[in-house]
């Protein structure tokens, strides 16, 4: 019983990184807008960075969520 509940436990506390991606994605699209923004002609120097590194933020969010499944339905 009790390796059950802190198996939910450690589930439900992997997930946890994934709010810190969420929170990161939408401070660095907000930097990337107002990048653009200011300096229009820099918008294609920016998008090469930008959809790299929105990747592997998103790939950040993604992972711990797997292995949180994995704990949880495996």
């Amino acid at each position: 019983m009790e390796i059950e509940a802190m198996t939910v436990l450690a589930g439900a506390l992997v997930a946890l990184p994934a709010l810190g991606a969420a929170i990161g994605l939408g401070l660095y699209t907000a930097a990337y807008a107002a990048g653009v923004a200011r300096n229009p002609e820099a918008k294609k120097q920016l998008d090469e960075k930008f959809f790299i590194v929105l990747a592997f933020i998103e790939a950040l969010g993604i992972i711990p969520i797997g292995i949180g499944a994995a704990l949880l339905f495996g």
